[in-house]
């Protein structure tokens, strides 16, 4: 926050920083002129931060989101975040090392024309369903036919169909058991 009254900073990358913080205090006033945020992981809601619970992840992604609607042409490169190993949340199917199958536990944000949200994946991209932040934009909108067009592609992506967050140990099992016997190409992992 010491940096926060910069009049002229474009962009601020602490990634690779020991600093620490939370980006809930980031304020409407602050760093005005922004346009590129990296946050270590320290940072409550940084990059790469871990969640010790599921539920806190909204809180954090609210205040992402009012940081980017305060500043719209901010561009916070790369960010994503994951659920700890150490959160009681966890099980053995949520294992990232596991080659065969992980459990969604990384967060990020998408985006689908002026429309934006976030949801929970795997290491390597199969997804729950989106929660969607802003509504939806109407068909007179100028960017709808985006909309449309980027809705249905990650529609398409959705692996843990009817979960908005990481299934529960048995719902995972239930997910992989009915994967397992259907004729589907797509394998999440």
């Amino acid at each position: 926050m010491d940096l926060a009254d910069f009049p002229r900073l474009k962009e601020l990358d602490l990634f690779q920083t020991a600093v620490i913080g939370d980006v809930r205090d980031v304020g409407e006033r602050d760093f005005v002129t922004l346009e590129t945020l990296t946050l270590p992981p320290g940072v409550y809601g940084g990059c790469h931060y871990e969640f010790l619970r599921i539920s806190d992840a909204p809180d954090v992604i609210s205040a992402l989101y009012s940081l980017r609607k305060q500043r719209p042409s901010l561009l916070m490169k790369h960010w994503c975040a994951k659920l700890s190993r150490d959160s009681p949340d966890c099980y053995e199917g949520m294992d990232i090392y596991d080659q065969r199958s992980s459990g969604p536990i990384f967060i990020a944000f998408v985006q689908a024309g002026s429309r934006i949200g976030y949801r929970w994946e795997t290491k390597r991209g199969a997804p729950c369903e989106a929660i969607w932040l802003d509504p939806e934009p109407g068909q007179e909108s100028s960017d709808y036919e985006q909309y449309i067009e980027e809705l249905r592609t990650i529609e398409q992506q959705i692996f843990y169909r009817g979960f908005h967050q990481p299934p529960t140990e048995d719902e995972y099992y239930i997910v992989w058991e009915a994967y397992e016997g259907s004729e589907d190409d797509y394998y999440p992992d």
